[in-house]
């Protein structure tokens, strides 16, 4: 009894992230839809390279909306990785920090490209409705 029961909780956990990537998805189309808008609109660029900013901004805020349904629909670490090499590129790229913070920021992606590197074994396993898959599975 107990086991059906968490069976048909994580079935419904998965169903309710799935729904959650497809709100994602419909919001990252429209946003891109806005982004094409602007950059359509001569006027939008009268600010010279404030424009240009806004618009990476928006483009690499898609860019993470796009890696976050990628990360809801398929758990696996090297999607969760990818996601917040996303962010911190976007602190660096968009922000306006420090010498140091961006030091540290770039510090954090190396950390993360290494983890990827020599830390996720291609035997990882992940937990899907159907039980434990090996990520290898996942990807073909």
């Amino acid at each position: 009894m107990r086991k059906k029961l968490q069976d048909k909780m994580f079935e419904i956990s998965y169903i309710i992230e799935l729904l959650i990537s497809l709100l994602v998805a419909i919001a990252v189309v429209i946003m891109t839809g806005r982004v094409v808008i602007d950059m359509i609109d001569v006027s939008f660029f009268k600010h010279g390279i404030d424009s240009l900013v806004v618009i990476l901004d928006k483009a690499i805020a898609l860019a993470i909306g796009a890696e976050l349904i990628k990360m809801l629909c398929k758990h696996t670490p090297e999607t969760i990785i990818e996601v917040l090499a996303f962010a911190l590129a976007r602190q660096l790229i968009v922000g306006h920090a420090s010498a140091v913070e961006n030091i540290i920021t770039v510090g954090a992606i190396a950390i993360l490209f290494v983890v990827r590197k020599f830390l996720l074994n291609r035997h990882d396993m992940v937990e899907t409705p159907d039980g434990l898959i090996e990520i290898d599975k996942i990807k073909s």
